[in-house]
């Protein structure tokens, strides 16, 4: 089994998926759905990848320009 494979926090099996990403700015709350992630099938915790997390950042960037106080994104129409 490859160890990036293994989830490092429960010990079980790590697999392609989504999570839901919230991030809370000071202006209000942007909520990112059906990001790309690795997966625990045990624990449920959730990783990105690198590219993932910078377009992330991206999206946090152009929403405290708008400043809402609520948005929810769906990766797919986002990225």
């Amino acid at each position: 089994m490859n160890r990036d494979s293994v989830c490092p926090l429960c010990g079980g099996d790590k697999t392609p998926g989504y999570t839901t990403i919230t991030i809370d700015l000071a202006s209000g709350v942007i909520v990112v759905r059906k990001v790309p992630a690795q997966v625990c099938q045990q624990c449920g915790e959730s990783w990105i990848g690198q590219e993932t997390a910078r377009h992330l950042e991206k999206l946090i960037q152009e929403a405290r320009k708008k400043a809402p106080e609520i948005e929810v994104l769906n990766w797919p129409d986002a990225a």
